[in-house]
This record gives structure tokens, sequence and C-alpha cells, in this order.
């Protein structure tokens, strides 16, 4: 068994690297929300953790198959605010992302439905009826 430590060094240089980016206004890259994919009996799901975002700042789409989701956030300034703020400490992410999901191929694509709760944006795609599981009777 191979034990990794972990190294709080290495964030903190991503992290310094990332805000200097951003201090020239260029998007990071690598930022991506956390997802879950998940099914049951009826429905396949796909859920990605959007903290502080509205569902305007999302674009949902699917085609072919692939699932892609995009997300556009800018920074949001206080029009009230006289004097301009100094971060000490900036972790709430406010670039943009895209994820891609493969959809399996016994779902119903064209009957998705997106809801947007407390951060969490969920997508649910039925299942196809003759991909559902049936009971078949013994005689």
């Amino acid at each position: 068994m191979t034990l990794t430590t972990y190294a709080p060094l290495n964030t903190q240089i991503d992290r310094l690297f990332n805000d200097a980016v951003r201090a020239f206004d260029r998007e990071v890259p690598n930022w991506a929300p956390a997802s879950n994919a998940w099914e049951n009996v009826d429905t396949f799901g796909i859920e990605l953790a959007l903290p502080g975002w509205k569902s305007e700042q999302v674009k949902v789409e699917v085609d072919k198959g692939v699932l892609t989701i995009e997300g556009k956030r800018e920074d949001v300034k206080n029009k009230d605010e006289k004097i301009e703020r100094t971060y000490h400490v900036r972790e709430i992410e406010t670039a943009s992302f895209k994820r891609a999901f493969r959809l399996p191929t016994n779902l119903q694509w064209d009957k998705a439905d997106a809801s947007f709760s407390d951060g969490v944006l969920t997508i649910g795609f039925p299942k196809r009826e003759d991909a559902k599981p049936r009971q078949i009777a013994v005689r």
C-alpha cells in the first residue's frame, strides 16, 4: 500500500497562480463544478453544485447523446460602493465553465427535465420503457 501525503503547499501555489491569472482578467480554464451522475429504476440524472449561481447563468443542451452544461458568472460589483474592494482571500469562483457528459443510449433525451434549487442544478432523463427492468412470469 502506498501512502500519499497531503500537500497544502501545492494547493496554495495553485490558488496563487489562479489569482494571478484572474488579476489580468483572464479566465481560469481548469475550474469545473463538482457533479454527481445517478440513476434509479425510472430516471438517469446529473447534478452540478453551483452555490451562489442563478439559473440564468447556466445553459443546458443535449445533442446526439451528449449533455453539455455551460455557465458564466461575472464578478458582481456593488454600484453603491464608492471604495474599491481589496480581497485578502478570494475563493468564490467567477469564471466560466463547460462540462460535457456522454449519456447512456437507453434514455429519452428529448424528455429531459432540469431544475435549479439551493445551488444544485439537477437534470433528469426518463429511461425508455424497453430499458426498464421487467418481471417475467414463470409458468
